[in-house]
């Protein structure tokens, strides 16, 4: 059985369906199934990865090096370079991808587009911009669109990163990958572009391009879009739009802007005077996995207990708060801690 191709309308439909059940897909994977092939296999892997589904993700690339295949095999190796890419082991994810080139031999057009993109991951995460460009640049006549995509995502997004100025070959390189069309794709490169925007303080393109990307497909870039957004509404005095985004955000399940917009979320209904369901939103906060978000909900729950009369709360919210490293989370639960003493006396 031939190889898909990555561009194909029904593998990107059942692509999507697999990725959103990280939890039962792997296990009901098999080395000998003749449809877990080269593309699946590592669009599966990588899909998980940057979803933060590590397991899932190690899951399909020891399915991979499994099969009787070369190519499959290929896949394996280039999932687990992904996957010590997102521990921040650039030298293993090298060594990784070398071991696709030398198993399917890199002649073979597909793994190789692959292996440069995987480098050129690599070669950037280690500030070696030129080079990553080179391998991004070798991706461009893979003849692979889904690849030159991403590949196109990664040099726009490292573009953009290099100056805190407008870098149009950046915002046109970015737009080249939402021409794609590809999903996973087209979000984060409109928020590559938002960000951008709002850097130079454009800010009728951010917001039109923060909109665009809390669509996306990938969950923690619709999360950052809303947060984003939000803040943006807030700062233009729209407060029910922000607290729309916030909410958005708090809902999305990443770490990070999801307690992000928790607490923002929190702050907003804390002004408007609703005590009842900042308390809520900031409790939600406090068992955040994200630390800074915990402490910041901790510190403001001890605040809000403080105002309630409830001093024995509010002293337990606020050690929590006293441990984080943040000077501003410490300095707000000091003074609080300082009114509860005061209180006592």
């Amino acid at each position: 059985m031939s190889d898909r191709t990555t561009s194909d309308e029904q593998f990107a439909k059942d692509l999507a369906g697999m990725l959103a059940a990280p939890h039962t897909v792997p296990l009901g994977l098999k080395p000998g199934i003749p449809w877990f092939d080269f593309d699946l296999a590592f669009e599966l892997g990588l899909g998980y990865a940057n979803r933060g589904e590590i397991a899932a993700a190690e899951a399909v690339a020891a399915t991979a090096m499994a099969s009787s295949g070369a190519k499959t095999q290929a896949a394996g190796h280039l999932v687990t370079a992904v996957v010590q890419l997102s521990r921040g082991r650039f030298r293993r994810a090298w060594s990784a991808a070398g071991k696709a080139a030398k198993v399917a031999k890199v002649a073979n057009p597909d793994v190789a587009a692959e292996v440069a993109y995987v480098r050129g991951l690599c070669l950037e995460g280690r500030g070696n911009h030129r080079d990553a460009s080179r391998q991004y640049a070798l991706v461009a006549d893979s003849g692979r669109p889904r690849t030159f995509a991403r590949a196109a995502l990664s040099m726009g997004g490292m573009l953009a990163r290099e100056t805190q100025d407008w870098d149009q070959d950046a915002f046109d390189t970015l737009g080249t990958a939402i021409a794609t069309g590809f999903p996973e794709v087209v979000g984060p490169a409109q928020l590559a572009q938002a960000l951008m925007a709002d850097r130079v303080g454009d800010r009728d393109l951010a917001e039109f391009l923060y909109r665009e990307a809390t669509h996306a497909a990938v969950p923690q870039t619709a999360a950052q879009a809303a947060f984003h957004l939000g803040d943006m509404l807030q700062a233009r005095g729209d407060v029910a739009g922000a607290r729309a985004q916030f909410a958005a955000a708090a809902r999305s399940g990443d770490p990070e802007f999801s307690g992000k917009g928790t607490l923002s979320l929190g702050v907003l209904l804390m002004e408007a005077g609703e005590s009842a369901d900042a308390i809520e939103v900031f409790t939600f906060a406090s068992n955040s996995n994200y630390e800074p978000a915990a402490a910041r909900g901790h510190c403001h729950l001890g605040l809000l207990s403080i105002d309630a009369g409830d001093l024995v709360s509010g002293e337990r919210h606020l050690k929590i708060a006293l441990k984080h490293k943040d000077p501003q989370v410490k300095a707000a639960a000091e003074a609080g801690l300082a009114r509860i003493r005061s209180a006592r006396r």
